[in-house]
């Protein structure tokens, strides 16, 4: 996909002050069929708390900044962020932007795609069935924690193996803490 920020966001979905989600555009449905989440569709979604959907307490914390940060400047704010598949990295912008009566619409648009070099499938620590010992994953930019320190997910010994899930748990790295939800860090996509 094109790198031309002239094209539209993807996925849009408002936000009432209370982080309720009170509406989804139809790009929100064909995201959750083409990503195989048929729990994630509108009908299920609406009505919820978006923090519920949100795996970590970093994470969720992260994001309430955002949320807060958006409220307070009341003017739109755009940040990058990876949401990859088990076998492509999916380079992401976000931009979050307050409405009329305090809506906050929350937009999402696809930047650029490139294959993993091997497919790795996570899952959140606690599913049941799965009991071995979870790595960190950056809910931003998507590197995990391996003994090695925070890497490509495709570049760790600990998820080699391409047919086990890799169990994770959700968070933000030092590199993505540091710039903080009010600011852009580097550009996704480095090691």
């Amino acid at each position: 996909m094109s790198d031309d920020r002239s094209f539209a966001f993807e996925i849009r979905y408002w936000l009432d002050k209370s982080d309720v989600i009170v509406g989804i555009d139809p790009g929100w449905d064909e995201f959750a069929r083409s990503n195989d989440a048929p729990g994630l569709e509108s009908r299920r979604v609406v009505g919820r708390n978006l923090l519920t959907y949100i795996h970590g307490d970093a994470t969720r914390m992260y994001v309430r900044t955002l949320i807060q940060s958006a409220r307070l400047l009341r003017a739109p704010l755009v940040r990058s962020y990876r949401c990859d598949t088990p076998s492509m990295r999916r380079f992401m912008e976000m931009r979050l932007t307050v409405e009329d009566g305090g809506v906050l619409c929350w937009e999402h648009r696809l930047v650029r795609a490139e294959p993993l070099a091997y497919r790795v499938a996570f899952v959140p620590a606690g599913t049941p069935g799965v009991a071995w010992r979870p790595l960190v994953r950056c809910s931003v930019c998507n590197r995990v924690k391996g003994a090695s320190g925070w890497s490509e997910p495709d570049r760790l010994p600990e998820t080699a193996a391409a047919d086990t899930p890799v169990r994770v748990i959700y968070g933000v790295c030092p590199d993505c803490l540091a710039a903080g939800p009010g600011r852009s860090r580097r550009p996704l996509g480095g090691g």
